[in-house]
């Protein structure tokens, strides 16, 4: 497989299979990614498309403990309120739904959240208030940090989906090992999770836990680059993630 226009191999040496196996990417999922320039067989593998944020439109974040799943949130919800603002009244500033109940999840949330324009509210187990807006705004929920092996808890994040309407979006840090990232993408697709966010990409040097979860039916959406909250956050492309996939310790 020849590397991409616009991607050169670090080495002449490596070939780009040597590079899709150091990331620790499954022979088979490799295999099936040959034939073409590396950006080709990203698309022969996963889908690519932006997280379906608008009006009215409510989305739940899930993920495993530690995944940044609600620095993610915040991100994209810093992102919509500027949007907002920008608007002059036409959208309405978004609303975060803080559904994870564990000790001094909502207290991060609100310090990370302060100086935007964001609704929070605590809405343990997916209880909204009486009376609370959702009309026509742009709605996240900030979801418990589950383990797939849990019934229980994997029981309690579905009902918090259910009750809010929401569309679960499950999101997976850079680092795990593919087969772990492939057995909770599959549980979370059971769950209704169509879209993935990577998260923490500037952490970790091999990435394979991210291509292989989205080859497990998940639809690629956006990258976390940085721990601010305002800076390397972008929507993944082929491009994009071939360039990542590309960059090796030296």
């Amino acid at each position: 497989m020849p590397s991409s226009p616009g991607a050169s191999l670090p080495l002449p040496s490596l070939s780009v299979e040597d590079i899709l196996l150091w990331h620790s990417i499954p022979r088979p999922l490799v295999a099936a990614m040959s034939g073409g320039t590396l950006e080709e067989g990203l698309c022969k593998a996963i889908a690519f498309e932006r997280l379906p944020m608008a009006p009215g439109r409510i989305v739940a974040l899930g993920g495993a403990p530690g995944s940044g799943k609600s620095l993610t949130l915040a991100k994209l919800a810093a992102r919509y309120a500027l949007k907002a603002q920008k608007s002059e009244g036409h959208l309405k500033k978004p609303l975060v739904l803080a559904c994870d109940h564990n000790p001094g999840s909502y207290a991060k949330l609100a310090s990370v959240l302060t100086g935007y324009d964001v609704e929070l509210v605590k809405a343990y187990h997916g209880i909204v208030p009486t009376g609370l807006d959702r009309q026509d705004r742009m709605t996240l929920v900030d979801l418990p940090g589950v383990c797939i092996y849990s019934r229980s808890g994997m029981a309690e994040m579905q009902e918090i989906v259910e009750r809010t309407s929401a569309t679960l979006s499950l999101v997976i840090p850079a680092g795990m090992d593919p087969e772990e990232t492939a057995d909770i993408a599959d549980a979370f697709y059971k769950k209704g999770a169509r879209t993935l966010i990577a998260s923490r990409l500037e952490q970790s040097g091999r990435i394979g836990g991210i291509v292989t979860a989205a080859a497990c039916g998940l639809t690629l959406t956006y990258g976390s680059f940085s721990s601010s909250i305002t800076a390397g956050f972008t929507h993944l492309t082929p491009q994009i993630l071939a360039k990542r996939l590309l960059i090796l310790p030296t």
